[in-house]
């Protein structure tokens, strides 16, 4: 009886057990190259590369099996039977197989990865024992069971070992760890179950159609270690490939991250694997020292709940959200994070986008600011004004003590934009705020409502005499000069303050309570201060209703004109009509001019008004019997804002008036604003036809120069003088002197406002041209020439003839 045990290194060909050492490293270490494939692969490319490793693994130990049996029995003649070598080279694949694919489908379970370390190992010790099983040698083969226990029990424990430390394969030195495991536990098993064997000499079989020989067999084993080596070269060349191919796809994104403006970085269990250059300028670090970190670790701590929450949820479920990343400086930074689930590095991992959203912050911010602050002089505008108002009154209720508001509106503002242009106007506007702000508590607030007015509200006011100091103190601001380069610029304010609790409780009553009294101060000129009065907000009341219902005055055909005659001053024969307009309120009955005119020019409404006026007494004249002129009167602001030309040629064609019948009356306050404007407008008028009078005379500031700038037809002295004549001498010479100055420039000279017979006599004897007023005739909606009207005025100038001749 011959024993394995005892002749090992006697009985062994040391070259061959040196190359089926060999054989079973290269083989295993191509195995765990395929292993780590399949590690990091998904579907088809992983069952491929698990068919792969099953199958160099499995020859792998059919190899080694048989060269190991080659470099035995150096004496003996054997030879192995074809069909037990075909299943033990099948059994050994078959069962690399099983356990490659159960390690694989649960890598983290204990259970699972010990349950294939023993289907492992027992497909090694399968495949040795079939090996011995086809053995025909010149010997009969004994098993000893010790040791062939123990040769399985040690495959499948090197197995075992090796499939728990299967994890990481892509690292060189574990596949180099698991490759030794593997070839542990098939060397191991291989020269323990040989030691298990005993051959007793007898005869081999005589027919051997149904066995391979020794040479045979070698050149089998040959072929499947080249078949080994071949797919061992082949592995490394397609590992090297995929390596390559796994560089440059790296390289590529991380050029197309490093492109992008937004971060990019990709992490698998919340550890950082790949980030972009934007990345490293958000967070302030190098590249390679945010690799590796916690992806925790990169924003603020009070953000850590909500990214966990995300990192337990699909991505597809999940929306853009803000958070704040922390810069290696510790500053935290706003950004919108996104993510998907990808594959990278063959394994599923979450690529992170994060925006900076530091500018949309600070643009965000500037809109808001921009919404409740005046571009030109920063302050807050109206919606702001209200908020501060509302809190301040809510405080005030609160803690038992007062507030108020200031109404400010600057005085002659218009006049410096037209002298001096908006440029100018606005530089003030913006000094004027530094002014008052200066006068104001920080817990006050100054906001800009309009274009040249203002409201400050006081948080905190103990007594209207307070509120009233710190009024003056703003109103003094403003009334300083101000100093723009070479030019002096002088404006003043005038201000309304409501008090609360007093005035109002919300802030809307506030505010137009003291808009009230600030109307009421311009109203009486300008310049002060005035407290809202309840009386004040019943007059302001009367103010719009009229308003409104001077708007509908047209609508409602309540509008009349009355017409007084203009008689010739030697004869008192009527040449002429002044049209006067009345307003047939349905309530107040008639309106004088007086009471609604000055207010149609503060709203505008005098612009319609006056078309009518051109309108209705062109369509009265061409109406008349005989051809006498009639007379309108333009207001300077109609005369403005609109083109009064137009206006009259459309009204004298309209009712086919001749326009030497229309006389068109200005003051001269037209020529205030823009003379030159105001001459170029009175030239078209003279073109069209009509006469033109300058009404009002000697109670501007520059008559003199008006007419040397054009020529008018006519000059009327106002009533104002013509009720003083008996009394003053020096009213007397100043009408005397109109009325030759008038004649030495070939202008006809009208007096108005005519009431008794010595001012008759007077201005007869000054040589007037024609006379107006109550002498003559009341304005009347119909014309008063009836025979009896012309006698008697024709009377009064008779007697008056005679007593100026007695």
């Amino acid at each position: 009886m011959l024993t394995v045990l005892g002749c090992l290194t006697q009985q062994h060909d040391l070259r061959l057990v040196a190359l089926s050492t060999a054989i079973c490293a290269l083989g295993c270490f191509i195995t765990t190259t395929l292993l780590a494939q399949a590690e990091t692969t998904q579907g088809r490319s992983r069952t491929r590369a698990l068919l792969s490793a099953a199958a160099v693994f499995g020859s792998s130990v059919w190899a080694l099996h048989f060269v190991a049996m080659l470099a035995f029995l150096p004496g003996t003649n054997a030879a192995y039977a074809v069909a037990p070598t075909l299943i033990s080279i099948i059994a050994a694949i078959a069962g690399s197989l099983a356990a490659f694919a159960l390690w694989r489908h649960r890598p983290g379970s204990p259970i699972t990865l010990t349950l294939a370390g023993t289907i492992l190992g027992l497909s090694i010790a399968g495949m040795h024992y079939l090996g011995v099983d086809a053995m025909r040698a010149a010997a009969l083969v004994f098993l000893d069971p010790g040791y062939t226990g123990a040769s399985v029990l040690l495959s499948a424990a090197f197995a075992t070992l090796a499939l728990f430390r299967a994890r990481g394969l892509l690292g060189l030195v574990r596949r180099a760890e698991v490759t030794v495991w593997l070839a542990l536990g098939i060397c191991g098993l291989h020269f323990t179950g040989m030691a298990a064997v005993t051959l007793a000499p007898a005869d081999l079989p005589e027919d051997g159609s149904y066995v391979l020989g020794s040479s045979t067999l070698a050149l089998a084993v040959g072929l499947v270690s080249l078949a080994i080596l071949v797919a061992g070269l082949a592995t490394l060349l397609l590992q090297q490939h995929l390596s390559l191919r796994a560089v440059r796809e790296l390289a590529r994104m991380r050029l197309l991250g490093d492109l992008a403006y937004e971060v990019l970085l990709i992490h698998r269990a919340g550890v950082v694997l790949e980030v972009n250059s934007a990345g490293a300028r958000l967070f302030g670090a190098p590249v390679e020292s945010l690799i590796g970190r916690p992806v925790l670790g990169l924003f603020a701590e009070r953000d850590a709940p909500g990214l966990s929450r995300r990192m337990r949820c699909r991505s597809e479920d999940l929306h853009p959200e803000e958070f704040e990343a922390r810069s290696a400086g510790g500053a935290l930074v706003p950004v919108e994070l996104s993510c998907r689930t990808i594959e990278f590095g063959g394994r599923p991992a979450v690529a992170v986008a994060l925006r900076d959203l530091t500018d949309r912050k600070r643009d965000e911010a500037r809109i808001r600011h921009l919404a409740l602050h005046d571009a030109l002089t920063d302050l807050p505008n109206r919606h702001l004004l209200e908020q501060r108002l509302a809190q301040a009154i809510d405080a005030a209720a609160r803690e038992g003590h007062g507030a108020a508001v200031i109404y400010i509106d600057l005085d002659r503002f218009k006049p410096v934009n037209d002298l001096h242009g908006h440029a100018a106007g606005d530089a003030l506007l913006v000094e004027v705020a530094k002014r008052m702000r200066v006068e104001l508590r920080p817990s006050d607030t100054l906001a800009r409502v309009g274009g040249d007015e203002f409201v400050a509200v006081l948080a905190v006011a103990t007594a209207p005499e307070q509120v009233g100091e710190i009024a003056g103190r703003l109103i003094a601001a403003v009334q300083r000069p101000f100093q723009f380069g070479d030019r002096r610029v002088e404006v003043g304010a005038s201000a309304g303050v409501a008090l609360y609790p007093g005035d109002g409780g919300i802030a809307e009553v506030l505010l137009r309570a003291a808009d009230t009294a600030l109307y009421r101060v311009k109203g009486e000129g300008r310049g002060a201060v005035r407290f809202f009065e309840p009386a004040m907000d019943a007059q302001l009341q009367a103010r719009r209703q009229m308003e409104h219902e001077l708007g509908l005055a047209i609508e409602r055909d309540e509008l009349r004109l009355f017409y007084q005659p203009v008689v010739h001053g030697d004869t008192g024969e009527i040449e002429a009509f002044e049209a006067l307009i009345r307003w047939q309120h349905p309530d107040r009955g008639l309106v004088p001019p007086a009471e609604f005119i000055p207010l149609a020019e503060q709203t505008g409404l005098i612009d319609r008004i006056g078309a009518w006026v051109i309108d209705a007494a062109c369509a009265a004249a061409a109406s008349w019997g005989r051809p006498w002129p009639v007379s309108v009167n333009v207001s300077p602001s109609q005369f403005q804002h609109t083109d009064v030309p137009v206006m009259v040629a459309s009204a004298l064609t309209r009712h086919g008036l001749d326009p030497a019948r229309l006389i068109v009356e200005i003051t001269e306050s037209v020529f205030i604003q823009d003379a030159d404007a105001a001459v170029a407008v009175l030239t078209r008028l003279r073109a069209l036809g009509v006469r033109l009078a300058l009404d009002d005379f000697g109670t501007g500031y520059s008559s003199l120069s008006y007419l040397q700038r054009f020529q008018f037809d006519t000059i009327k002295i106002d009533r104002s003088f013509v009720g003083r004549l008996a009394q003053h001498a020096d009213t007397l010479t100043i009408v005397r002197a109109i009325v030759n100055l008038g004649h030495n420039l070939g202008l006809r000279v009208v007096v108005e406002g005519v009431e008794t017979a010595e001012q008759l006599g007077i201005l007869r004897g000054l040589g007037c041209d024609r006379m107006q007023g109550y002498l003559f005739g009341r304005p009347a909606p119909v014309l008063a020439v009836s025979d009896l009207e012309r006698a008697r005025t024709r009377a009064l100038f008779a007697d008056n003839l005679r007593r100026a001749t007695a």
